[in-house]
């Protein structure tokens, strides 16, 4: 059984989509992504709780603009010692 559809639209060439290679290639092939700084996993971890139950959302929004400006690592853990 056949059917009488076409594809309409002009075959194109997508290879420039491909993903990118330059963060690194593990030894399976999967990509590997840049490590990232203390400061900004804090930020990342902060800011997708904003809205957890629990947790006071003006302390939280209060330390995400804290962790949000640039300061130095040693300024950082002179304020939130490691435990």
């Amino acid at each position: 059984m056949s059917h009488s559809y076409t594809n309409p639209s002009v075959k194109q060439d997508l290879a420039h989509l491909e993903a990118s290679v330059d963060e690194g290639v593990d030894e399976h092939g999967f990509t590997q992504r840049k490590p990232i700084s203390d400061r900004e996993c804090i930020y990342k971890c902060l800011d997708n709780s904003r809205s957890l139950a629990g947790l006071d959302r003006k302390q939280v929004a209060r330390l995400c603009k804290q962790f949000e400006v640039e300061k130095t690592d040693e300024e950082i853990e002179n304020e939130y010692p490691p435990l």
